[in-house]
């Protein structure tokens, strides 16, 4: 357990790395976030400039093993919040894939209903006639406008294909959707495509998710989280005919 004073001996070790600055420490239930202190600006005749620390990092040190962990120069609220959400998500992916997801803009927590609500709107002729089940909707406003860049054979990121999943500034095709509702009477809706092929994604009520391919339609995972571990790691997939799913 990280005592205030064993935490504020780390952070300070921590500024001593960044600047000259001393720091102040917001204690929260999971440890305490350290926020650089802004030098007191000096009167002159001259224009006011902005603080100089502006935009330096924040700092999160773990309560229980004393972890520290970067984070962006956020108001330390918001940064305690989503270090409770991203401790409370551990386990759910695999730290390879976390990374991925992290770096393409992902955290727990993340909500873009809004943009979802909006892109249904924006093409809804496209998706006419195609309902959007509770897990897909949920999918895409935690998901949504993210590129998942994939392992390659060579096991280097980027080395495979890329998977963007909706809502995005692009269009949106339900050709193939429409085709395999009536080929395995299973309504499914788009969440993205991948660019292999080009091909599309899309979820089915159950959360279950399918690559819709020019060569075959295949099976991705039994829910959301599964799928992106697979986009993005790569490996076969299963036909959809096989019905395993």
């Amino acid at each position: 357990m990280i005592s205030r004073d064993q935490a504020l001996a780390i952070a300070r070790e921590w500024a001593n790395e960044q600047t000259a600055f001393d720091v102040n420490l917001f204690e929260f239930d999971l440890g305490y976030v350290v926020c650089l202190v802004e030098p007191v600006a000096v009167a002159t005749d001259g224009p006011l400039l902005p603080p100089s620390s502006t935009g330096y990092p924040r700092l999160v040190i773990d309560r229980e093993t004393g972890e520290v962990s970067q984070w962006s120069s956020l108001p330390w609220q918001t940064i305690a919040e989503r270090y409770a959400q991203r401790r409370a998500a551990e386990g759910r992916f695999p730290p390879d894939v976390r990374q991925v997801l992290e770096h393409a803009g992902w955290f727990p927590g993340r909500d873009l209903s809004a943009a979802a609500d909006h892109w249904m709107v924006r093409f809804a002729d496209e998706l006419a006639g195609l309902a959007c089940p509770p897990v897909v909707r949920a999918a895409l406003a935690e998901f949504g406008g993210l590129q998942l860049p994939q392992f390659g054979r060579s096991g280097r990121l980027g080395g495979g294909f890329t998977s963007y999943i909706h809502p995005t500034e692009g269009g949106v095709v339900t050709v193939a959707a429409r085709a395999f509702a009536e080929e395995f009477d299973n309504p499914v809706y788009p969440i993205g495509n991948n660019e292999d092929g080009p091909s599309e994604l899309v979820a089915d009520a159950q959360g279950r998710v399918f690559m819709l391919h020019w060569a075959d339609d295949f099976f991705v995972g039994p829910d959301i989280d599964t799928a992106i571990v697979k986009l993005i790691r790569g490996g076969p997939m299963a036909e959809a005919h096989d019905r395993d799913w």
